[in-house]
């Protein structure tokens, strides 16, 4: 079969971060412009590709076409794939419409987090035909090759949702699978002459990769363990040393492991560390740790092995607030892991949440100054969305119906407009959304982060570049809002 896996632009901005299938997606310049390659689609495209399926592998909005340069791309296509999650569905929904349009024999396909959790409202959608739930490689793999023999075995399998007669089917989940059986991509796919940009990025190219599918945790607010399963599965040592060298074959200098959580089994992370000196290779490496769950060496270890940014969820600065959410961290132990954050000379990067269940005034200044205090090199602040599939979500859409699906937080208000906040703060919505923007100027504009923390992030001409981009997208946001 002739398939075209896409990766759709958008119009509410120019670049998206939307790999992680699970659906925490960010945009615009709060991240300082950062885009990413779309692994999780380049995954899918490669398993398709391997099952003798000619495949074209689109990325639109890397290469920022217009619609109907997709459309002409989906002309002579019997199926369209793409990923989607709440903030992006509805558009996205619309975009397979419109390329079924110009092709009415056009099959498309929706796998992602906003299918997962809400197949019904997906399936009313008449853009997405076929919808898949929760891990999609191998669904999708099976899904084609009961296509390809025609009839309606298709409709039989796993993990599949789609409608008939008027009515929406929805299949069984698929188990799920052992990860060391995915192929490593084939990064040949992706656009040539395209660098994807991200300022936490010091040596390009990059490529992102998972090496391991669920969370410890289980936060309220968050989709992850829900999307990806109550357990965490991982791959072998062995088989991500061997991606990490099938990359650096490719030309890639750098890995951003976009995993839930990376330091998790310590054991396998201290092989995959000692190997990568071991076997000398020139490659360096970014991941994100739970507060709870990373010590002095093993940053130690993952630095000595090329890691130069460690990520933490931060959230809040208020212990309420965080054991609220079930972030299962202290302030305490926060404090202690930037101590050895800044002993080990490590870059570390804070996510933050603002509008979080209980906050006030005074619990928002009091996280902002927390954040300043911790000192991350970098920190990105966001208003708490409820999205389907988390405890947050089914708490507000009990109490408020109106929610529906969620979808009314898309693109052009994500992390920047909060939706229902007001029913779980004491804050109003323009307040929160005013706050995003104080938070930023606090933290980046006062004097002792421009001279001291961001100066010594300079090491060549490469960093100047990469943080003046950064630099003035974040500027903007914290003057001007997006």
């Amino acid at each position: 079969m002739k398939i075209l896996v896409l990766n759709p632009s958008s119009s509410a901005t120019k670049n998206v971060i939307r790999d992680v299938l699970y659906g925490c997606w960010c945009k615009g310049k709060r991240i300082g412009g950062a885009t990413v390659p779309p692994f999780a689609l380049l995954e899918i495209a490669t398993t398709l590709q391997n099952d003798q399926h000619d495949v074209e592998f689109l990325d639109a909005q890397a290469e920022q076409l217009p619609l109907e340069l997709v459309e002409r791309k989906a002309v002579d296509c019997e199926a369209v794939i793409i990923s989607t999650s709440t903030m992006s569905f509805t558009e996205d929904a619309n975009t397979l419409l419109s390329l079924k349009a110009v092709n009415e024999n056009l099959r498309t396909v929706m796998f992602g987090s906003h299918p997962s959790f809400m197949p019904t409202y997906s399936l009313a959608h008449e853009g997405p035909d076929i919808i898949v739930r929760h891990e999609p490689e191998f669904i999708i793999r099976d899904l084609f090759r009961a296509l390809r023999k025609g009839g309606d075995e298709w409709k039989s399998i796993k993990g599949i949702g789609f409608r008939q007669n008027g009515e929406h089917v929805i299949n069984k989940e698929y188990p799920f699978i052992d990860l060391d059986e995915l192929p490593y991509p084939d990064v040949t796919m992706l656009p040539q002459g395209i660098d994807y940009y991200n300022p936490l990025v010091r040596r390009m190219p990059y490529i992102t990769t998972t090496t391991s599918k669920g969370c410890p945790a289980k936060c309220t607010f968050c989709t992850a363990p829900y999307f990806d399963g109550m357990k965490v599965r991982f791959q072998s040592a062995d088989y991500v040393l061997g991606e990490i060298e099938h990359f650096l074959e490719h030309g890639f200098r750098e890995v951003y492991f976009r995993d839930d959580t990376f330091f998790v089994w310590k054991k396998r992370d201290i092989e995959i560390c000692e190997e990568i000196v071991k076997r000398g290779l020139d490659v360096t490496w970014i991941a994100n740790a739970r507060v709870s769950m990373i010590d002095k060496e093993m940053m130690q270890r993952a630095k000595d092995a090329g890691c130069h940014t460690i990520k933490f969820g931060i959230e809040s600065g208020v212990q309420k607030i965080l054991d609220r959410m079930r972030k299962g961290y202290t302030i305490e132990q926060a404090y202690q892991v930037f101590e050895w954050v800044h002993e080990v000379g490590i870059h570390a990067h804070a996510h933050v949440m603002l509008g979080n269940p209980g906050d006030s005034h005074e619990t928002i200044e009091r996280t902002i100054k927390f954040v300043k205090e911790l000192n991350p090199g970098t920190a990105t602040f966001g208003l708490c969305t409820p999205y389907p599939g988390t405890p947050l979500f089914e708490e507000v859409s009990e109490l408020y119906p109106e929610i529906k699906d969620g979808t009314q937080s898309d693109l052009s208000k994500l992390h920047t407009e909060g939706i229902f906040n007001e029913h779980y703060t004491s804050l109003k919505k323009e307040e929160l959304e005013e706050y995003v923007q104080k938070a930023y100027r606090e933290f980046y504009l006062r004097p002792g982060y421009v001279v001291g923390t961001a100066v010594k992030q300079l090491r060549g001409i490469d960093d100047i570049k990469r943080l003046s981009i950064a630099a003035s997208n974040v500027a903007d946001f914290a003057l001007r809002g997006e």
